[in-house]
């Protein structure tokens, strides 16, 4: 028989699911700003998980992941607990936008403190709450605006614990991605909890394969830890694992004509886009020079010079890359930058 586990100064009993909204912080006009929480305590012991979607409040793919998994997920099969957050959030989401109202990333706000910022006063409440004390999480993200990503997991593949998990999740790819600070990642691994990124689709819409494999996915890693009885197949075959990735950017300014599309396999000397003037007048073509694999690409037709065009990963067993960030955010890009 499992025990009440308390969240929030909630107790949840064995075999119950409990939805709670804690205060993280108010407006000015004295209106809670609340983290929306769904505790669902298995009648059994065993590992504790969390689920957390819409850090980003313009990343909408978790939400839908979430509203699944909460129907699907019965508190008196499971062993153990899985603590869902839909929107972490709260108020990115209802004004569709990546970051707080004061601009602040929540994903870079981490460990947070109780009398710091919004952002600070929230990440808090998500540490103390439901981080610590989980063996587990699942972080749920899209690409950034103006981009798409191909599913997949990005973990420290060092880590034995993530890289099984990963592998069981069933994502196209695993990516190789160093820790960033202030992240949620980063402060879930300092205090022992690992956690998996999970990367699908482009913001501010919901895009059917990327929900399908990250359900699939997340009910994978449940059953991989012994806390649901069966899981689905996974949506794709074995994930190839990647140890680095890079951008491409646009030598050239102009009409964007892309030759791939995400999850390709491109080998060398193959084309990769080009770019033609408004009057049809050809500006470049661009070739790839190694061969890899494309996890994400721009979604605008139109792009600048040095504007990124395509996330390569590439084969083999080198270490992630320095100058080309592999992070869930890649906060170094100056086309993120400026939406600041």
């Amino acid at each position: 028989m499992s025990e009440a586990i308390t969240v929030a100064g909630v107790s949840v009993e064995p075999g119950v699911r409990r939805d709670l909204a804690p205060t993280a912080s108010e407006s000015f006009a004295g209106d809670r700003t609340t983290l929306p929480l769904a505790v669902i305590n298995g009648s059994e012991d065993g590992a504790r998980v969390f689920v957390t979607a819409a850090v980003h409040g313009d990343e909408l793919n978790g939400i839908a992941i979430c509203r699944q998994l909460l129907e699907l997920l019965d508190p008196a099969e499971l062993r153990g607990s899985v603590i869902v957050i839909p929107m972490v959030n709260v108020l990115g989401v209802q004004i569709g936008s990546r970051y707080l109202p004061d601009r602040r990333d929540l994903n870079r706000s981490f460990p947070g403190s109780h009398n710091g910022s919004m952002a600070a006063r929230i990440a808090r409440l998500l540490l103390e709450e439901v981080i610590i004390g989980s063996d587990v999480g699942l972080d749920l993200h899209t690409a950034a605006n103006h981009r798409t990503n191909v599913p997949q997991i990005r973990i420290d593949t060092s880590d034995e614990t993530s890289l099984n998990l990963a592998t069981t999740f069933g994502a196209p790819f695993v990516l190789d991605a160093k820790l960033r600070p202030g992240s949620l990642r980063e402060a879930a691994a300092s205090r022992g909890v690992p956690v998996l990124t999970y990367e699908a689709g482009g913001p501010l819409r919901f895009d059917d394969e990327a929900i399908d494999t990250g359900v699939r996915g997340v009910l994978r890693v449940l059953r991989g830890l012994d806390v649901i009885d069966d899981a689905p197949p996974p949506a794709h075959d074995a994930p190839m694992i990647l140890h680095e990735s890079r951008w491409l950017r646009a030598e050239r300014g102009g009409i964007l004509e892309l030759q791939v599309a995400t999850g390709d396999r491109v080998e060398t000397g193959q084309p990769l886009w080009s770019t033609v003037s408004p009057l049809g007048e050809e500006r470049s073509w661009v070739e790839a020079e190694e061969e890899g694999y494309v996890i994400g690409a721009t979604t605008l037709p139109l792009v600048q010079p040095g504007q990124a065009v395509l996330h390569m990963a590439l084969p083999g067993d080198r270490l992630p890359s320095e100058d080309d960030p592999t992070d869930e955010e890649d906060e170094e890009d100056p086309d993120i930058l400026q939406d600041r």
